[in-house]
């Protein structure tokens, strides 16, 4: 067995401020509430828009399973026949040996079998329960998975690996030192990591003005965390790292395996100097060999939000928002979480690892998607010291969806949105976040069509999406995830980042290789966040190709053009990808090439297929580096811009939540799904698309990323969709005007335009330039 580093890198505690917090926030929030309220008594009334309901053509197939159903399950479980030997998990004295539930949640059922109910072809969907059991008493320790059905228990109930769609070296198992962190666990991390400090505490005393006697002790300034990943196949201990202001300590233990006698210290690094035993360390102190670096600042004031400043002119008003004046455009379903919208219907799903999917997404009742959801968002780290070099976070090991947060209406989510509980099963317990999704329609803020055909007609269409969003705070950085539903067919996920930065202990030889100086003794680091989305397609059934288009420029001749002799053109190269083996596939350069799934068995007007188109927005990166030992095998599907492969119900994830922490040993090797070169020409196909940043701190990072930069998008657009007329998905809108020259006109000789019977509300108040009147006039 090698040993597991476990680096520890030493911060100071954040101390208590709600004294001088509560000073500083008086002021600012007494004239917040005056310039908010001070106009409500002259506004003209809106009424408030409420809910307009619809039901579920079927009931949702995406139930988590409710407590009644977890307890008969964990009774089930501790019954002797299955001779489990469980221990409780709430006893005080658990320990790392003992076998134990980890977590009970329903198990994602197959697309054949939620397609087949949805469709008619059955009644039900086998329900069954994904268990997850640390069994720290087996020969072989680790962290198993199992599914236990068919639901409710009865006695055809059974319980078996569930290895079916864990295709890693070790199935549904990762072994213990890459398993979760857990109170056992860490009570035996926080006991070996406390004993060694509390030994040298007067050297970092000396060295950083930090010393940690364990979390309880008074004397306690600093704090640490795990560092990720903190094994490498499940055999190997993991590292520690900082929270708050980062210093120039780092310390390493072996914490592989069960028996926490066996932990012991690794090295000291000190101004990235090795020490191989707490003897050697202070040797080194004693004799006046350890150069000393400033200590971590202990002015905090940086991570501060709260406003500072004088007020900008005219800031004294409400800002600009979205409102809703003529009531909701979108139905919902609460009790089977569907939604309809401007022709879309779908079905959500909340997920404990990642949170909202989407599922049987149609519009105008054809077919586009059965599954859109986030599989992972991963962040990768660089530095010159051992804790930034060594951080590879993947998200959903935390459970992405189990740190949703609720939203702040007016701030995070307009005044007026619908929101939708999160419930999920967490560990055995049925958990509700209140309130975690909101959504709403929005303004794109700019016509979606517009055409001035002087002095003949002039048209304008507005552009409007519905948006389901979610937060989730995820330790130092917060996500908003949105997916957008337009009016014109197009759906979009945009992935933006806010909060902390991890930043780094600054070092001025290490010249800004790694991250800018952003404040007294830290510096930014350098990191890339890759978050990976999984589009089932089914464009119009599951009989879909994946087609690529390229601009090629070539030398060529023409008769019409003979002065010119040989010159550059450009034409289009159309195929498809016929295999798995061509799935992989980068960015194109300058964006020479389209990438389209289509359905070559169903045509528009005009006879050519009918697909969605995959567009890369804003920042779509991916990994870097593709041999990092932190990303080997757990990131593989983070490694390319796009990947297309077969849909398979035993390949539903690129990404299991467990991976995050065995890289040489992952639940899911991406990369397998491509190794058996499937087909891809009219089958059922899975597009695996990346979308992320490569985050260059600055300054401005500091107290809180901004989200207009930490911005990532994706769109999948209609690609000669429409049946009827061939053309666009907007001429059916109402929420458009169109002036032509020969319609009647007013008294004044101008164009009355017609608006299809919409318009504005009266608690509108429009001013004489908003008048639609005259327009048509101005533009000739």
């Amino acid at each position: 067995m090698r040993l597991g580093p476990v680096i520890i890198a030493f911060g100071l505690l954040n101390a208590a401020r709600s004294s001088t917090d509560n000073q500083r926030k008086w002021s600012y929030s007494d004239w917040r509430a005056g310039a908010i309220f001070k106009r409500q008594s002259g506004a003209a009334a809106c009424p408030v828009p409420q809910d307009v309901t619809v039901t579920a053509p079927k009931g949702t197939p995406f139930v988590p399973l409710s407590q009644p159903e977890l307890d008969s399950i964990v009774e089930w479980l501790g019954g002797s026949s299955l001779g489990l030997n469980l221990s409780d998990p709430s006893s005080s004295t658990l320990a790392m040996s003992d076998n134990y539930i980890s977590h009970i949640e329903i198990l994602k059922p197959n697309k054949t079998d939620v397609t087949s109910y949805l469709s008619g072809d059955s009644s039900s969907v086998p329900r069954y329960a994904r268990v997850v059991i640390n069994e720290g008493a087996a020969e072989v320790p680790g962290v198993v998975q199992y599914y236990v059905g068919p639901l409710p228990i009865s006695d055809s109930t059974t319980m078996r690996p569930l290895d079916y769609f864990y295709n890693g070296p070790n199935g549904p198992k990762v072994l213990y030192s890459g398993g979760l962190m857990d109170e056992p666990r860490h009570k035996a991390v926080d006991a070996i990591v406390t004993k060694t400090m509390t030994s040298i505490a007067d050297i970092t005393l000396n060295l950083t003005g930090l010393a940690y006697y364990g979390s309880d002790d008074n004397r306690t300034n600093a704090e640490y965390f795990v560092q990720n990943p903190y094994s490498t196949d499940g055999t190997t201990g993991g590292d520690l790292a900082p929270l708050a202001t980062p210093s120039d300590l780092y310390v390493s233990f072996d914490i592989a395996g069960t028996d926490a006698s066996l932990y012991h210290l690794r090295m000291i690094v000190y101004n990235l100097v090795v020490y191989n035993s707490t003897d050697d360390f202070r040797a080194a102190w004693s004799a006046g060999e350890i150069t000393k670096t400033p200590n971590p600042t202990t002015d905090d004031s940086f991570l501060d939000k709260d406003r500072t400043g004088s007020v900008r002119d005219l800031e004294d008003r409400f800002a600009p928002t979205v409102l809703t004046l003529d009531g909701n455009r979108y139905r919902v379903d609460n009790t089977n979480k569907y939604l309809t919208y401007m022709g879309w219907s779908f079905y959500t799903r909340f997920d404990k690892d990642v949170g909202i999917q989407f599922y049987d997404i149609r519009f105008k009742g054809e077919s586009v998607l059965y599954e859109l959801s986030l599989q992972d968002a991963l962040v990768q780290y660089s530095g010159n010291n051992p804790f930034q070099t060594g951080t590879a976070y993947s998200d959903r090991f935390y459970g992405i969806g189990a740190q949703a947060v609720r939203p702040i209406p007016g701030y995070d989510c307009p005044y007026h949105a619908t929101y939708w509980n999160a419930t999920f099963n967490d560990g055995t317990i049925l958990r509700t976040i209140d309130r975690a999704i909101c959504i709403f329609e929005t303004d794109i803020g700019a016509p979606l069509t517009r055409h001035n055909v002087y002095n003949q007609w002039e048209q304008s269409t507005k552009g409007s999406k519905l948006v389901v969003r979610m937060i989730a705070t995820l330790g130092n950085y917060d996500y908003i995830w949105d997916y957008g539903f337009w009016v014109d067919g197009s759906i979009t996920v945009d992935a933006r980042a806010s909060g902390y930065v991890q930043a780094n202990y600054y070092r001025p030889d290490d010249n800004g290789r790694w991250g800018p100086r952003i404040g007294e003794t830290i510096s930014g680091t350098m990191h890339t966040h890759v978050m990976n989305f999984k589009a089932d397609f089914d464009i119009v059934d599951t009989s879909n190709s994946f087609r690529r288009t390229e601009l090629i420029v070539e030398n060529i001749t023409q008769p019409w053009y003979p002065e010119r002799g040989v010159f550059e053109s450009m034409r289009y190269d159309i195929g498809d990808i016929p295999s798995e083996s061509g799935g992989l596939l980068d960015l194109p350069t300058i964006g020479q090439s389209m990438y389209t799934v289509i359905n070559k068995d169903r045509l528009n007007a005009w006879g050519e297929p009918r697909g969605y188109r995959i567009m890369p927005g804003l920042s779509n990166v991916y990994l870097p580096s593709r041999n990092s030992p932190f990303f080997l095998k757990s990131g593989e599907h983070a490694k390319q811009a796009f990947a297309v492969s077969r849909q398979h119900d035993t390949e539903p994830a690129s990404m299991a939540a467990l991976s995050g922490n065995v890289p040489e040993a992952p639940l899911v090797e991406f990369w397998k799904f491509f190794a058996d070169d499937e087909s891809l020409v009219q089958e059922d196909l899975i597009v695996w698309a990346n979308l992320g940043m490569h985050h260059f701190v600055r300054a401005e990072d500091l107290p809180n990323t901004l989200t207009s930069q930490a911005h990532a998008s994706l769109m999948l657009a209609p690609q000669n969709w429409a049946v009827s007329d061939g053309g666009e998905n907007t001429r059916d809108l109402a929420n458009a005007v169109i002036y032509h020259a020969d319609d009647d006109t007013n008294g004044a000789g101008q164009v009355v335009p017609e608006t299809n019977g919409v318009e504005a509300p009266s608690c509108l108040l429009l001013r004489a330039d908003d008048e639609l009147v005259g327009v048509f006039e101005d533009q000739s």
